[in-house]
């Protein structure tokens, strides 16, 4: 099983790595986030932090209640404007922090797919955790927070069972990554849970389900 112990791993939600910010979405469910860099904050993600699978939250306060909305990096883009130009620049790489906003820079987007909400507690951490569709769109600028395993396992324990239950929404949204996205959340459960954990059956029969039925799309069975 993998290693996913990370340095952001605390239970309290407010001193999770910042992972980036929201700039666009293609739906209610998938948006676009730009990933921090150095200049963009105190402590950007390491390259573990931000790897395809991992689980984040967008906090948002609603009638009062803290909530997170959780999600998860199912695909990456790199974006190099440089790429074909050969013209002069107006800014040289030393000189960033000048640079006009119309100049663009190379950068990497991840792209996350909405997977359900929670309450935050007052000791920040979650209780109440539901897998149905986000009611409330997340905004431009929203910050995206690494989510560290405790919060991943809480948020997939129901009545002490393991859910899985937007695995139709996310396999809609990520395509053809759909399958590889939902076997690698399940790697991380079975990394967090007790091999003794009688939810690690479970999590064995949906990973296997789930590779069937991708070979089968794509013909190989």
């Amino acid at each position: 099983m993998t290693d996913h112990s990370t340095a952001g791993d605390q239970l309290d939600l407010d001193s999770c790595v910042q992972i980036g910010s929201v700039v666009s979405s293609n739906s209610h469910l998938d948006y676009v986030v730009e990933v921090y860099k150095e200049r963009d904050c105190e402590r950007p993600p390491e390259l573990h932090e931000r790897e395809f699978g991992q689980p984040v939250f967008i906090k948002k306060t609603i009638d009062g209640t803290d909530h997170a909305v959780m999600g998860v990096i199912y695909d990456t883009q790199l974006i190099d404007p440089d790429q074909g130009r050969t013209g002069p620049r107006l800014a040289q790489e030393d000189q960033a922090q000048f640079t006009p906003g119309y100049i663009e820079e190379r950068t990497t987007l991840a792209g996350v797919a909405l997977l359900g909400t929670a309450v935050i507690t007052d000791d920040r951490t979650i209780t109440n955790p539901t897998h149905q569709m986000p009611r409330w769109t997340l905004e431009v600028d929203d910050t995206v927070f690494h989510c560290p395993d405790e919060i991943t396992r809480s948020f997939h324990t129901i009545d002490d069972q393991i859910q899985l239950a937007y695995m139709d929404r996310l396999v809609d949204i990520a395509g053809d990554l759909g399958a590889e996205v939902i076997v690698t959340l399940i790697d991380r459960l079975q990394g967090i849970l007790p091999e003794d954990d009688p939810n690690q059956r479970v999590l064995d029969v949906v990973e296997q389900n789930v590779q069937w039925q991708a070979r089968e799309r794509r013909g190989v069975v």
